[in-house]
Formats: C-alpha cells, sequence, structure tokens
C-alpha cells in the first residue's frame, strides 16, 4: 500500500530543480554608451551574462583590504559562504582564511569550498609549500563542504591539456555580496604583492553565483549539496539606477567561445583613444597580438604594464618573445619594479574597466577556466587610469636598448621555454 508520505515524496523529488530558485535581472545594454554596446552584446550569451545597472562595489589592490572586506563579511555571514578560488594554501594567508572557515562552519553557517586540486599542489612545488598534509581534509572535518573541480590522478592528461584547471576566483557571502579579481588565499596575494580585486554589491552578485554554482554542480557527487540556481532577464524596460553597469563573463571550457580573447580583440578595435593592460605574464596569441599592433598602428595608445620579476622564473623568457614585434608596431611595454604585481586589468577610452582572473597569455585564453568583470562606467575607468601610472612610475621601458643587450643565450632560452606554449 502507497502511504501520503511516500506519494507526497515522490511529487517532491519529480519537481523541476530550479523551481524555486530563479532570480530576475534587467538587461542593461541600453545604458551603455552606444560605442561599447557591440561589446556587451557579443559578451551576453547567456542570461547570466547581461550587463546590469544599479551596482556598487569596491576595487583595492592590497592584500591588507581583502583580508579586512573578506573576513568581516565572512563573520557576519548568516547562512552560506561560497568560495570558488584558484589556491587557497597551507601558509600565512590560507591559514587564516582557513581559521574564519571553521570558525563560521562551527557557529552554523554552511561553507562551500570548490577546490582546485591540481593547480593547487602544482602551484605548492613550484613555491615550495608543503603538500598533501591533509590540509583540505581538515576543512572537510570541521564540516566545510569541499569538492575537487581537477583531481590529481588526472594528473597524466592534464600534462598534455591543462584544459580542466580552474582559474576563476569567486566568493559569495549569504548571496548578497561578491568578490571576484587576482586575488587567491595565499602569502602571496593577501600579504606580499600587489593585485587587482573587487567587492560587488548589486545585480551583478547574481550573476556570479549563477557562475559560481554551476560549475559547483558540476563536480557534486552528492545531490543533496547541488545549489540551484538561475538567472531569467526581466522584460521590464532597463532604467538608470543608482549605481554603476556591471557585466560578468566566464571564459573556458564551460564557455561557448573564447570569450576574454574575444573582448580584447574587440575592445582593441574598437578604441579611439588607449588600452591600457596589466598582466603578471605576457604570452598572447596571434589574434591578440595582432590585435595589439594594428591598433597601435593606428594610433591608438596600446601599454602593457608586467613585472620585472615574476613568480615563474624559469619560464620568463617565453615571456619576452612578443617584445620586439609589439614594441616595432608601437605597442609599449614596460617593467614594472618590484613587488610582483598579479593584476590582471584593462582599461580603455576612459569609459570601459575588466577587471579579471585572466592573464594575457594562451594558457588564460584558451584553455583554464576564468572569469571577467567588465564595468561600464567614466569615473571607474579614470581611476583605474591613475592607478596603472602609479605602477608605471619608476619602470623599465622595453626599447632597442634592451634589445640591444640580448645575447644567443637569451634566444636560445625564449625558444625553448616557449616550447612550454600550451602551459603559457
Amino acid at each position: 500500500m502507497i502511504t501520503v508520505p511516500v506519494i507526497l515524496l515522490s511529487l517532491a523529488l519529480l519537481q523541476p530543480a530550479d523551481s524555486a530558485s530563479v532570480a530576475l535581472i534587467q538587461d542593461a545594454t541600453p545604458l551603455i554608451k552606444e560605442d561599447f554596446r557591440d561589446l556587451a552584446r557579443l559578451l551576453t550569451v547567456s542570461d547570466e551574462n547581461v550587463p546590469t545597472a544599479g551596482n556598487d562595489f569596491e576595487i583595492f589592490t592590497t592584500g591588507d583590504r581583502f583580508k579586512e572586506l573578506i573576513f568581516e563579511d565572512f563573520r557576519n555571514a548568516r547562512e552560506l559562504i561560497e568560495i570558488e578560488t584558484f589556491l587557497l594554501a597551507e601558509e600565512p594567508g590560507g591559514l587564516e582564511t582557513r581559521d574564519v572557515l571553521v570558525e563560521r562552519a562551527a557557529d552554523g553557517v554552511e561553507v562551500h569550498y570548490l577546490h582546485e586540486a591540481f593547480g593547487n599542489f602544482m602551484d605548492c612545488v613550484f613555491d615550495g609549500r608543503p603538500i598533501m598534509t591533509g590540509f583540505y581534509n581538515g576543512l572537510r572535518k570541521a564540516g566545510i563542504k569541499v569538492y575537487s573541480r581537477t583531481p590529481i590522478w588526472e594528473f597524466c592528461s592534464l600534462l598534455t591539456s591543462p584544459a580542466a584547471i580552474n582559474h576563476r576566483k569567486i566568493n559569495i557571502i549569504d548571496g548578497k555580496i561578491a568578490y571576484t579579481g587576482g586575488m587567491n588565499f595565499t602569502k602571496g596575494s593577501m600579504l606580499m604583492w600587489g593585485d587587482s580585486h573587487m567587492r560587488i554589491t548589486g545585480p551583478a552578485v547574481q550573476s556570479l553565483s549563477a557562475i559560481l554554482r554551476r560549475n559547483w554542480n558540476t563536480v557534486c557527487t552528492r545531490p543533496r549539496d547541488k545549489m540551484d540556481f538561475r538567472l531569467e532577464v526581466s522584460s521590464e524596460a532597463p532604467h538608470g539606477s543608482p549605481g554603476k553597469i556591471i557585466q560578468v563573463v566566464p571564459d573556458g571550457p564551460d564557455a561557448p567561445a573564447f570569450m576574454a580573447e574575444e573582448a580584447i580583440i574587440h575592445t582593441l578595435q574598437i578604441a579611439r583613444d588607449y588600452v591600457w593592460f596589466e598582466t603578471p605574464y605576457i604570452f598572447p596569441t596571434k589574434r591578440i597580438l595582432k590585435a595589439m599592433t594594428q591598433a597601435a598602428e593606428r594610433g591608438v595608445d596600446v601599454r602593457v604594464l608586467i613585472p620585472i620579476k615574476t613568480d615563474l622564473g624559469p619560464l620568463e623568457p617565453a615571456f619576452r618573445t612578443c617584445f620586439k614585434e609589439c614594441t616595432r608596431a608601437g605597442v609599449k611595454i614596460y617593467m614594472r619594479k618590484p613587488p610582483f604585481n598579479h593584476a590582471k586589468t584593462f582599461v580603455s577610452d576612459d569609459y570601459l574597466t575588466c577587471i579579471a582572473s585572466t592573464n594575457v597569455d594562451r594558457l588564460s585564453f584558451r584553455r583554464t577556466y576564468e572569469v571577467n568583470a567588465y564595468i561600464y562606467d567614466t569615473p571607474t575607468a579614470i581611476g583605474q587610469k591613475e592607478t596603472f601610472l602609479e605602477g608605471l612610475e619608476g619602470s623599465t621601458p622595453v626599447d632597442q636598448e634592451l634589445f640591444d643587450s640580448w645575447g644567443a643565450g637569451e634566444y636560445v632560452s625564449q625558444f625553448l621555454s616557449s616550447l612550454l606554449g600550451p602551459w603559457l
């Protein structure tokens, strides 16, 4: 005999998983300056990618500010903390983050951590941090739900095709506050390096939530841990509400195209005055390199600010392989003095700003999971322009004098390191 409870349970299981998890947002594309609307349309490949108005945010460039803001938000969380990040390491910064998250889990806050296992492993090898010490199992034992994007046992396939590596940085608190940009939970990001990251409130948080939860649900092995959520665009016409316009766009194997690459190429093609990039590593695709040089040749001020020393010393010769072609076309490359700057940004024509997890390299453009926030706002762009100029102070220009100093050893090093193209 079938009882009433069994019938009710069966009906519940038959309900669409996302039936009660729909958020409506307004498409703010009509509010964007006409010159940039085609870019916004190009990047709108789903409802979660539409530009939204009415956002507020803070862009910050130091780990101290990151810790201050996100630890306070973690401690004020009431229901749910969601983390998708490339690195959460067993070292200062990471250990502090772990302690705060364990504390919140003990207080009854649900904590989700999407773990980039292979990326953490390889980064620990390069930087000499402890590995395989039970750090992430400790998070699980504390009640934190931890899932891995790329398990270590996929090592062999990742050596030939690192396309599964998750390089995104998204943190959501109670569905109301979001963080994204270039910062990890490591000593480098939180204590040593320069970087660019942002704290967001407003409709763009829903876009970031949709991206994070789709990735989370992909790796969940327990149905009860899945986070059902989707966005729909409201039929109401957008209005000029207070706040900034942000468009959040994922990139990677789950995107329909190379979104970050397309955004940069389009920006370089429509730019009238300037496009300025900050990136820790430069190994552009042929399409990006062509777009940069063509923009410079038609008079656009194209600048690239890179660190004079990176955290990937053996690969630095590969990052210099594009210097001559760029410089001869008029692209201005500057090598920034220490400390190492991990920021991944660009700004164009006093209107468009991008705060991203994407480096100007082939690995980021073509293979890894990334997320980028495009901000359509003049005051923000002018502020980012000033940040760029501050970083430019004391930098070393890439010019003929540098090329004259290169010997045969430099060219051999460039050739050999560039063979690692799939990992750059």
